[in-house]
């Protein structure tokens, strides 16, 4: 039972026609007061609308501040939905702390007043306005005195300062490590012990075993300790850049998110870094720390060309949602460097990793990065080639083709078959389901699955988050409204600021319309159960950019089958009708390596389609090209029928091109024609120069 020891400071007479904040604030007071009359239920609804209502971070750092920690508390114990939402209004509070301003002359008046204050009292004030305000912005300022031997009292009193700002400012200080004054070196190590933060710990005993000054090294030994390191530091680097890679809350919880990445260069520098690539620079740093530690580390390698394709497919994400991120992204291409003179066994690793995740969008790009660098199968490769994820595979299959075109080696049937699926695929609408009501969400898969649409459901929150990164081109997400382990709109807002999901359309599952209604401003709609109809519009109106993004893999696909096909691999003869497939309705990029792979391998299987391409007048000549060579390459092997000869000298009678009609003549001149057929023909095509 909740124990409401004291009411919540905030006004209830609060009117309709109130603003945004307020009625949120109103709410939520309405809600700490119907709990205190034990009527919960009430309750409930009134916390929910409150949160529905998007609350600034601002804002529930308002409510956070104005209510008593008791209440908090209590509401916590009370479990269940209660708690998801005091959960989630805490989270924002602490993000509106977050948001804090870098203001020289702000700090500098703060930290000028800190320095010459002798009253406890008051410096307690303006450490605890520094850290709300100020927060990892005011390390500099904090840490010149560390380094200065003279500084006397001043010195111990920046140290506390920084010690009672806590987490904050772990990670300037980390960078700050790298200073080559000792001094600094080993009070720095003494603040980050007494702060005790995980995050330090390895940096601590990488110092402690490397460090040239001996009092550096106790004081980083010491600290390492009470920072809880356990094991060799490269293996805690590595784990930490695993935990970045996947935003694990052992390392980034969502109020450790910052909007600058630190370094060291003569003084603490500061990056403006945005969200969606933060956890990329925190991983990327952690690998070469594991990589400075043990510079033949296959594991760091592997996860520094992991960082760097990520962060380029998100920033390529940004960059089509209309973001100006064109510096970052010419910065972060050169990071193909890396990823490309990684090594063979380092993206292999990277490779494996994001199959063991379910990580296709960073596992494809690493895929086409083997395939400039890997001469034979590798390991990763076979292990993608066998990802439940169709565009994993898929990449795994043109890498391992391309690798046999070009050592003429066998790629294996596995391999042709699905070039052969890669190429003749038509565009998969993809859904995802996050619900924690295993019927419910079992009624909406298999609605979808008989609707054609490939689905993925996870039964949690922080399971369906993760799922979001790891499948690309998703058409929906479908939420529903009460999950285990995390509110609707903790979900749908992690998702809006995930530049992968931004723009893919939400659905609220919920058979309380009450309830769903009120997120109608932010989400695309709501389904009450099996009923997809809903859907249909959406369906249409994102299949453009994935039908792109097959249309490319197929493309791919075609073009190394042709090279498999010209090189004779006989195994090109089971996705012969595959091929065939694309020739009706796909486009030239794709049907035109098709048509040179069936010009190389194809039979009188396949061509009624090419003839029916090439006597088509509403296709373009390059692939009406396509298809007359192809036919040739056919009857040239095969023979072929006087009929096949009409049809083609039909073409050469036509108004159309020349090209197009020289492409049928060389056809008909391999046909293997009795010598009246042949005549007919070449009367038929006769041109006269001169009249």
């Amino acid at each position: 039972m909740i124990r409401l020891r004291r009411k919540l400071g905030l006004a209830l007479a609060l009117s309709a026609i109130c603003s945004p904040a307020l009625a949120q604030q109103d709410d939520f007071a309405q809600g700490v007061d119907l709990l205190q009359r034990g009527r919960k239920q009430e309750a409930l609804a009134a916390f929910q609308r409150a949160l529905a209502a998007d609350p600034s971070n601002e804002a529930a750092y308002e409510m956070w501040k104005s209510t008593d920690a008791e209440i908090w508390t209590d509401m916590l114990i009370e479990g269940g939905e209660f708690e998801l939402v005091a959960k989630r209004l805490i989270d924002r509070a602490k993000l509106g702390r977050k948001e804090r301003r870098n203001d020289d002359d702000a700090m500098a008046a703060l930290v000028g007043e800190l320095r010459t204050n002798n009253d406890a009292l008051e410096r307690r004030r303006v450490i605890n306005k520094l850290s709300a305000e100020h927060g990892e912005y005011a390390v500099p300022r904090l840490v010149r005195p560390l380094g200065d031997p003279a500084a006397g009292d001043w010195r111990v009193i920046a140290m506390h300062a920084l010690t009672q700002m806590n987490t904050d400012v772990v990670l300037p200080l980390i960078e700050a490590l790298n200073t080559d004054d000792a001094y600094l070196r080993r009070n720095v190590a003494l603040v980050l012990g007494y702060i005790g933060d995980p995050r330090a710990g390895a940096v601590l005993k990488a110092l402690a075993a490397s460090d040239s000054d001996s009092s550096v090294q106790t004081a980083a030994t010491d600290a390492a300790a009470k920072c809880g390191a356990d094991g060799e530091p490269i293996a805690i680097f590595l784990q930490q850049g695993d935990d970045y890679h996947h935003r694990r809350g052992t390392v980034l919880r969502p109020f450790d998110y910052s909007d600058v990445v630190w370094s060291w260069d003569g003084d603490l520098v500061a990056s403006v870094t945005p969200r969606a690539i933060y956890n990329n620079e925190m991983s990327k740093k952690s690998y070469y720390r594991a990589l400075a530690v043990d510079p033949g580390s296959v594991e760091a390698l592997a996860g520094i060309a992991r960082a760097y394709t990520d962060m380029q497919a998100k920033l390529d994400a940004l960059a089509e949602s209309g973001e100006d991120v064109s510096e970052l992204v010419d910065k972060a291409a050169e990071g193909s460097l890396a990823v490309e003179s990684a090594g063979i066994d380092a993206l292999d690793l990277a490779l494996q990793w994001s199959v063991v995740s379910d990580d296709a969008a960073t596992g494809i790009r690493i895929s086409r990065a083997l395939a400039n660098v890997a001469n034979a199968s590798t390991d990763g490769l076979r292990r993608a080639l066998g990802a439940s994820d169709s565009a994993m595979s898929g990449e795994a299959a043109v890498t391992l083709g391309a690798i046999a075109a070009n050592t003429g080696s066998d790629p294996g049937q596995d391999v042709i078959g699905i070039l052969g699926a890669n190429a003749s695929r038509e565009v998969v609408r993809i859904a995802a389901v996050i619900d924690s009501n295993a019927q419910r969400a079992a009624g909406l898969v298999a609605a979808l699955t008989d609707s054609g649409v490939l689905t993925n459901h996870r039964g949690n929150g922080a399971s369906g988050l993760a799922l979001l990164n790891q499948v690309p081109g998703l058409d929906v997400i479908l939420v529903g409204d009460a999950l285990s382990d995390m509110t609707f709109d903790q979900v749908l807002t992690q998702v809006k600021a995930n530049p992968v999901t931004a723009n893919v359309p939400v659905f609220i599952v919920s058979s309380d319309q009450e309830y769903a209604d009120l997120y109608s401003d932010r989400t695309a709609g709501s389904l009450s159960g099996a009923d997809i109809s809903a859907l249909e519009s959406v369906f249409s109106e994102n299949l453009t950019g994935d039908r792109a993004q097959a249309d490319a893999l197929a493309e791919r696909s075609a073009g190394v089958l042709g090279n498999l096909a010209r090189s004779g691999h006989a195994s090109i003869a089971m996705v012969l009708d595959d091929l065939a497939s694309t020739l009706a309705g796909r486009p030239d990029a794709v049907t035109i390596p098709a048509m040179h792979a069936l010009a190389a391998a194809g039979g009188p299987d396949q061509l009624n389609a090419l003839l029916a391409l090439a006597t088509a007048d509403d296709r373009s000549d390059e692939a009406r090209v396509a298809a007359g060579d192809a036919i040739a390459g056919i009857v040239g092997r095969s023979g072929g029928s006087a009929a096949i000869g009409e049809a083609l000298s039909a073409v050469v009678s036509s108004d159309a091109g020349l090209a197009v009609r020289r492409a049928a003549a060389r056809a008909m001149g391999r046909l293997n024609l009795d010598p009246a057929s042949r005549a007919a023909l070449v009367e038929s095509v006769r041109v006269r120069v001169a009249q």
